[in-house]
């Protein structure tokens, strides 16, 4: 037998694709994913903080709030002075931009005025959570 000196057709296919997996995972940047699932993740506790509101005014026949300030958000009964249900941190990467409102609030039959709340990242992404008008349901847009 001759010695064959030279590649196959099989290592060829083998190296690029090894080759492009490679830049894939080196072009594909994590803390970009990282800051986008941080931001979906806030949105989604401001969306149960809501509905736990909701869920208090109907319960309770009382006005419950939604509060979000620059670096965190409370649930609380709508009155001066009233109880603090829940308060929580957003995470360090996440803020409240200033053209959101800072309250969203729910009367004694559950339903609500419309309510905008705008959450950014470090990254600059916004992330917009809507209660609508009346019933009082919450939508989370996309991150744009």
């Amino acid at each position: 037998m001759k010695d064959r000196k030279g590649t196959t057709l099989f290592e060829i296919v083998i190296v690029v694709a090894l080759i492009s997996i490679l830049c894939s995972i080196a072009f594909v940047n994590p803390m970009k994913l990282y800051h986008r699932a941080k931001l979906k993740a806030a949105a989604l506790e401001i969306k149960e903080a809501l509905k736990l509101s909701q869920q208090l005014s109907l319960n309770e026949s009382k006005e419950y709030c939604v509060e979000v300030f620059k670096e965190r958000y409370r649930v609380r009964e709508y009155i001066t002075g009233g109880i603090i249900v829940l308060s929580e941190k957003f995470d360090k990467t996440i803020s409240v931009d200033r053209g959101s409102q800072n309250r969203i609030a729910y009367n004694r039959d559950g339903e609500s005025k419309y309510g905008r709340f705008i959450l950014t990242n470090n990254l600059g992404e916004r992330i917009d959570i809507e209660v609508l008008i009346g019933v009082g349901s919450v939508r989370v847009s996309d991150i744009y």
